[in-house]
């Protein structure tokens, strides 16, 4: 067994030990394959794994233009940081003059000054929230429920406002700010039995307002900050009034979905390449024996190309990559013409957003290439997760053969050392017969 130190030979001086050893290593060509096997399987393995994160990354670079608002070629810009803009894909080209004459703002009301946050205040009653058109929430108070308990309260019942303690540093106050801003969210209040000051109109300091702005001299009134559907494709967000009018422009971004391609060109050629040094190509030999070959492999890469070339409709002047620049060489490797993609987004920016993203949103190229992915990398379905189980399955059922393996030869060893050891008794009971006999006859 493992660990026996063994001193063979002492009775026959034959060298038993090297003899075990020599016949155990000449009986160790069997593990030695095996063994070798259950490495490159468990390799494998790792090098599908890798290929999974790859083609992760390829389905993100892909994600990032299955949708219009994603495959626009179009950038707004603000000439003030009074006014951030945003532009989906329905964007258009355009230049507009903003105004903006007021924020939109959340109701702040605050109640009487008291002396103490946490002492009893000795009121009985109740008050009602009203937040716009919801139905009024009630608070009830209890003369021992000081101006710390009432907030508590407040902020539990549900109405959408939130209460705070303010304290100016002589009195408290309680603080009820409503949550949403505009008109439509004003806050009021009606007191039954206590005091507190809510319904004072002086406590009211600030009251809730909608966000009013010109656009090209046009007025425009919103509940919030967030300005949508006001200009096609684009949200304002405003952040403070201005005193003279913004300049909001949206113009052509070809540099923005050049990246956006290049990253998929990137990604798209990493895959390539695993997957060629892994299975093999024309003269490049596969990196592991196990995926040579491999008849998932070239489906992937088969499925990829494929989805590369398909025809998509709704791209109306353009509905191949290629007619977009995106080209694959003779080695399956993608490319993208920069010169041809700059002609088609001036020619027609909308065909080559409807045949990035298509028009009903699953229907353009990326959702095509998107899914082509996806078959392979779903996770528990998808294929490379199915090719993953199978050979983790066979380096597990080898590694438990190498196992065996050992164990017979651990036996094997053994069993030749107590066959020697047995020998070696008798060649050492036979020389001390010997040197008797010799002694008897000799006379000594």
């Amino acid at each position: 067994m493992t660990g026996t130190i063994s001193f063979g030979g002492i009775g026959s001086g034959i060298d038993t030990e090297g003899i075990v050893n020599g016949l155990v290593g000449a009986s160790r060509g069997p593990v030695s394959a095996l063994k070798s096997r259950a490495a490159s399987t468990h390799a494998a393995v790792s090098t599908l794994s890798d290929l999974g994160s790859l083609l992760a990354k390829l389905k993100t670079s892909l994600e990032a233009l299955d949708e219009p608002a994603d495959a626009a070629s179009y950038a707004a810009s603000s000439s003030s940081s009074s006014i951030s803009v945003s532009a989906l894909g329905t964007a258009k080209a355009g230049s507009y003059a903003v105004n903006v004459t007021s924020l939109a703002k959340e109701q702040r009301t605050y109640t009487d000054a008291f002396a103490s946050s946490g002492a009893a205040l000795g009121q009985t009653g109740s008050f009602d929230i009203t937040v716009g058109a919801e139905s009024p929430v009630s608070i009830n108070i209890e003369a021992t429920d000081s101006l710390d308990a009432i907030v508590a309260k407040v902020n539990a019942s549900g109405a959408k406002v939130n209460a705070s303690v303010f304290y100016d540093g002589t009195n408290y106050y309680m603080q009820v700010a409503g949550q949403d801003t505009g008109l439509v969210n004003a806050v009021s209040f009606a007191e039954t039995g206590t005091s507190l000051g809510l319904t004072t109109p002086a406590n009211t300091k600030q009251a809730a307002g909608d966000a009013v702005l010109t656009i090209d001299g046009f007025t425009v009134t919103r509940s919030n900050n967030q300005i949508s559907g006001a200009i096609q494709g684009l949200t304002l967000n405003l952040t403070e009034t201005t005193a003279s009018p913004v300049t909001v422009r949206v113009a052509s971004d070809p540099d923005g979905l050049q990246t956006k391609l290049q990253s998929v060109v990137t990604a798209y050629n990493a895959v390539v390449d695993k997957i060629q040094s892994s299975a093999g190509y024309g003269s490049i030999k596969a990196t592991n024996p196990v995926l040579a070959g491999d008849s998932m492999l070239r489906g992937l890469g088969n499925r990829l190309s494929a989805a590369l070339s398909t025809a998509v409709t709704a791209g109306g002047n353009y509905q191949t990559l290629g007619s977009i620049g995106l080209n694959s060489d003779k080695s399956g490797k993608l490319s993208l013409d920069s010169a041809k993609l700059s002609t088609a987004l001036q020619a027609a920016p909308d065909s080559v957003k409807n045949l990035l993203a298509g028009v009903s949103g699953d229907d353009g190229a990326m959702d095509i290439f998107r899914n082509a992915v996806s078959v392979f990398t779903d996770t528990g379905t998808g294929l490379l997760d199915l090719r993953k189980e199978t050979l983790g399955d066979r380096a597990e059922t080898l590694d438990e053969r190498v196992a065996a393996e050992e164990l017979r030869l651990e036996r094997y060893a053994e069993l030749l050392r107590k066959q020697f050891a047995s020998m070696d008794g008798r060649v050492a009971a036979s020389n001390a017969q010997m040197e008797t006999l010799v002694r008897l006859y000799s006379g000594g």
